[in-house]
């Protein structure tokens, strides 16, 4: 059993050893490879000990690995100026060799010898913890240093990182000498402070994280304005075009008509009203934002083959900040046109949007042809249906979807008035 546990411990140094050098060097190091890398040392820690007694071993597997890993992996895993590759690795794994020195030297201060791992649970416990504090403690102390000098700067956030191991640390000398002294509630102490900070760094992230996505949110709106404005800047200059040559083909429509040439007079004014349909807004309502999204998906809809028909019943004003109002008609219509597009049909599918207002409630629903269920969003997808809910929540409504006979339905409500 102590054999096992000894070598458990070499496998976590090994991969703690893998994951510092991983955050200072360009790598192809991922989970599986360092959890494999790790058991193979591990496998040969077993075999090691099995052949030469404890003492022996420890020191010998250290240096084989030292030898053997120092040649090898920063070779064929890591990335970069060679000169950096061994340095840094070869850091890392005389650090580990020292650690080994230290958990070693302290079982022999407690019990006098190295003999008590061959047959007590306690003293191997006391070495493993100790070992992995000390090397969690010394290796996350390397790899901020060593970027505090690279970047000529101090994070705030290094700060968790840097006395949880201190309080871990000071947690396992207590507990190594069996007494619960002031060393040990100060540890517990440190230990419950750095994770306060590090529970306040993450809903800090959080936080960032929902700023970035309203941020993303208002771009796009902003985007979908300026479109806007530009086909009303376009169509303004189309009507001064046809206003400055009005007069001018009124008066020849007259000359057409008083000299008897009514088939001429109304081809033309059959050219002119051409002309001047071309310059329609076509507004879906008087909502801006609404009118750009609508139009920007009618457009996609038309290069898609797909029908896309729209009965909007809203009033002139709605309560929704715009950049919501773009998130929920778009995304309720981009997962419609995906939908039509990840299928073949006959003839082209039919998109139908339509709104109205129930009281205060404003209620939009979509439905789109869809010849199977929806299936369950891939890892990394989905989040047009996760904001769809948020938003609807956030206005004291609801998002619900429907799949029936061949038709998906989606529907949200909201407060808009």
């Amino acid at each position: 059993m102590n054999i096992l546990l000894l070598s458990f411990s070499i496998a976590v140094l090994f991969a703690l050893k893998l994951i510092f050098t991983s955050l200072l060097l360009p790598n192809t190091l991922n989970a599986w490879k360092i959890a494999a890398l790790s058991l193979g040392v591990a496998a040969i820690s077993v075999v090691n000990r099995l052949l030469f007694d404890v003492a022996s071993t420890i020191f010998l597997f250290t240096n084989l690995s030292i030898i053997i890993t120092i040649f090898c992996l920063p070779i064929f895993i890591y990335q970069g100026k060679m000169w950096k590759r061994y340095l840094v690795y070869s850091f890392f794994a005389i650090l580990m060799g020292v650690v080994d020195i230290a958990g070693t030297a302290l079982i022999i201060a407690i019990y006098g010898n190295i003999n008590a791992l061959l047959t007590e649970i306690m003293p191997v416990s006391i070495l493993i913890a100790s070992s992995i504090v000390l090397y969690t403690l010394s290796g996350s102390l390397s790899v901020l240093g060593w970027k505090m000098i690279a970047a000529r700067k101090f994070q705030p956030f290094y700060l968790p990182f840097l006395i949880l191991p201190v309080g871990l640390l000071i947690t396992t000398y207590s507990f190594a000498y069996s007494e619960i002294t002031i060393l040990w509630v100060i540890g517990i102490f440190i230990s419950l402070a750095s994770n306060m900070i590090l529970l306040i760094y993450v809903v800090s992230l959080d936080k960032k994280a929902a700023i970035e996505e309203e941020l993303t949110e208002t771009r796009h709106t902003m985007e979908l304005e300026q479109q806007h404005y530009r086909k009303l800047e376009l169509h303004r200059k189309e009507l001064t075009d046809i206003r400055h040559d009005f007069n001018n083909q009124l008066a020849t429509i007259g000359q057409l008509i008083r000299s008897g040439e009514e088939h001429s007079a109304q081809d033309m004014i059959h050219s002119l009203s051409k002309e001047i349909m071309k310059t329609a807004e076509n507004p879906f309502c008087n909502i801006p934002v609404i009118n750009a999204i609508l139009t920007e998906k009618a457009q996609a809809c038309a290069s898609a083959d797909i029908d896309l028909t729209i009965e909007l019943n809203l009033p002139d004003t709605l309560s929704v900040e715009n950049i919501h109002l773009c998130s929920i008609f778009g995304n309720l219509l981009d997962n419609a046109i995906n939908a039509c597009k990840a299928a073949a049909y006959d003839t082209p599918p039919n998109i139908h949007l339509s709104t109205m207002m129930d009281g205060d409630y404003l209620f939009i629903k979509v439905t789109n042809p869809s010849q199977t269920p929806p299936a369950k969003p891939a890892p990394g997808r989905g989040y047009g249906s996760r904001i769809l809910s948020d938003l609807s929540q956030r206005y004291d409504g609801d998002y619900w979807t429907e799949y029936k006979e061949g038709v998906f339905t989606a529907v949200v409500s909201l407060v808009g008035v």
